[in-house]
């Protein structure tokens, strides 16, 4: 709670001066002056009045992005009258935020709280944003600083084999069917397909249009989840290692799309993988970085300047926690 802010008030008589023109100026004068001594006689009262201020804003949004919902997290507020978050969300940052849920603070005062939100589509991008409020209902501003964007895709688990050992599960379209079906290497609607050549186990990029590369080892399959814009493989064939991350673009008609693999397994017949793939034309955001994985907290897209509709533009920082959060759903 804020501090109480002092106010003076007096006390005593209230004096009536009567407006009369036909009075002279000398009694006027006399009035005037018994006024300033009567007011300047009495004590003053000083009344401590509390004011009710709102918490500070939350800090270190992030959003994860998985099949057909939006994971929003924030850094904890400790302040001692916490009482919870409201989380908003809109379609654009010209448009207004709605309230979608509330999660309220909990004695098991996590490092920070989580609200999924259930209620999206794949491959339609929505603006988040995180307010928090007090015991005494005072709420604080959203920023554009911390507002996020999250746009869910579709994702499955797939093994691929050797093409010359099992050529009809060798390959990969992944639109339009977005699913963990295997198809020929040589059909032509294959994006990917697997081959080992010389001992050395191949992904390899089949139709025109789908360029790859290998972007190096990484902890799990949502540990990188922006696609870069270049520095796809000349030959459109990476080694398949295992805690890999691969990106994909894919054109598809006149549209790009972006997709990525993780590799968990590979044997010299097989290799199995996690994949994601954006149905949003030309957006690279796949599964933004949890804590400590990346920095920006606007994950779709490049960050706007100005603040938006109603939005207060003061920014705070801090470093993200990693300790299990405290998550609600809606």
């Amino acid at each position: 709670m804020c501090a109480s802010i002092p106010i003076r008030r007096r006390r005593g008589t209230r004096v009536a001066i009567r407006d009369d023109m036909k009075m002279n100026r000398i009694m006027e004068t006399i009035s005037i002056m018994m006024l300033l001594l009567i007011s300047c006689g009495e004590k003053e009262k000083i009344v401590n009045v509390p004011v009710n201020c709102a918490p500070d804003v939350p800090h270190g949004v992030y959003s994860t992005n998985y099949d057909g919902t939006v994971l929003i997290c924030w850094v904890a507020n400790y302040e001692s009258d916490m009482d919870g978050y409201n989380v908003y969300r809109s379609v654009s940052l010209d448009d207004p935020f709605s309230p979608i849920g509330t999660v309220y603070v909990t004695s098991a005062n996590p490092a920070e709280y989580c609200y999924e939100d259930l209620d999206t589509g794949n491959g339609f991008r929505y603006y988040y944003a995180v307010s928090a409020f007090d015991k005494g209902g005072a709420e604080s501003d959203i920023i554009v600083e911390e507002v996020v964007t999250g746009t869910p895709r579709p994702e499955g688990q797939l093994t691929l084999y050797d093409r010359d050992i099992l050529p009809r599960q060798s390959g990969f379209d992944f639109y339009p069917s977005l699913t963990s079906v295997a198809q020929r290497y040589d059909s032509v609607t294959t994006d990917i397909y697997f081959d080992v050549s010389g001992a050395v186990p191949l992904i390899v990029a089949r139709r025109v249009g789908v360029e790859i590369q290998d972007y190096g080892y990484a902890t799990d399959r949502d540990a990188i989840g922006t696609a870069p814009d270049d520095g796809w493989a000349p030959s459109r064939s990476v080694e398949a290692i295992a805690n890999h991350m691969y990106f994909l673009q894919v054109l598809e008609g006149t549209d790009i799309h972006y997709a990525k693999i993780y590799v968990t397994a590979v044997t010299g017949d097989h290799a199995t993988f996690y994949w994601a793939y954006q149905t949003d034309p030309f957006n690279p955001d796949l599964a933004p970085p949890a804590p400590g994985r990346g920095t920006g907290t606007l994950s779709s897209a490049p960050r706007e300047s100005g603040a938006l509709p109603g939005l207060n533009t003061e920014a705070k920082l801090t470093d993200r926690f990693s300790d299990p959060p405290i998550v609600e759903r809606g």
